[in-house]
């Protein structure tokens, strides 16, 4: 298992290298983003606590996947909705697969994205692929004493079914 990890950071360096030097937005995966153990030590605050400096996060993220943050991606996951307004979705996580509901499989910490989208939201799909485009924030966020976010995006555009 720890052969394929390295291989997989290896390819992400690789690839965020010949991105960064050619791109202004990176195409990414989310497994690239959870291709590390990630086990975020619960604050002693019941308040709202947003850990985003440099330091605290490279002592756990591998520093190709900390030099994403702040960077414009795409990415293709599922919508699982949060927040809409009929069927326009203003926020909703973004998940590796439909089994990450409340029926399946908590995805881990590191597993999907917090989107708010930005303007007037996305159309609401259930179990149809959508590649989000935005900016990614990376910043380990609590909110009441639970873990909300590792990752976070301001969706600009969502676009359906495509790969």
């Amino acid at each position: 298992m720890k052969y394929r990890v390295v291989t997989g950071l290896a390819a992400l360096i690789f690839g965020l290298v010949s991105s960064l030097a050619s791109a202004e937005e990176l195409t990414i995966e989310l497994s690239d983003l959870s291709a590390f153990d990630y086990q975020p030590e619960v604050p002693e605050s019941s308040d709202l606590v947003v850990r985003a400096d440099k330091e605290y996060l490279l002592s756990f993220l591998p520093e190709p996947i900390f030099k994403l943050d702040k960077k414009s991606i795409s990415i293709t996951g599922y919508m699982m909705p949060i927040k809409s307004d009929g069927q326009i979705v203003q926020e909703f996580l973004l998940v590796p697969n439909t089994m990450a509901c409340c029926f399946g499989v908590m995805p881990s910490y590191n597993e999907f994205i917090y989107v708010k989208m930005t303007g007037p939201g996305a159309l609401a799909v259930d179990n149809v692929p959508v590649t989000l485009y935005g900016k990614l924030s990376i910043e380990e966020t609590w909110e009441n004493g639970f873990f909300s976010h590792l990752y976070h995006i301001r969706g600009q555009k969502v676009e359906i079914g495509k790969f």
